[in-house]
């Protein structure tokens, strides 16, 4: 996949994703989809890439 995610995005999905990974499972019961959405926003971080931003042409890296 094309990398289409610039620093300063995947530091900031790493946070909010970390917080609702956290929340969803020390709230638990249907809390838990937060935490799947906090792992989705972790492993795009990871893979600087995200397919919302691929489908909609996007893209927050730096040109070269």
């Amino acid at each position: 996949m094309k990398v289409n995610l610039g620093s300063l995005d995947r530091i900031t999905r790493v946070a909010a994703g970390s917080v609702l990974l956290v929340l969803g499972l020390m709230l638990g019961g249907w809390l838990l989809l937060v935490a799947l959405l906090g792992v989705a926003l972790i492993v795009t971080s990871a893979t600087g890439s995200c397919p919302i931003y691929a489908h909609y042409g996007l893209n927050s890296s730096p040109r070269r």
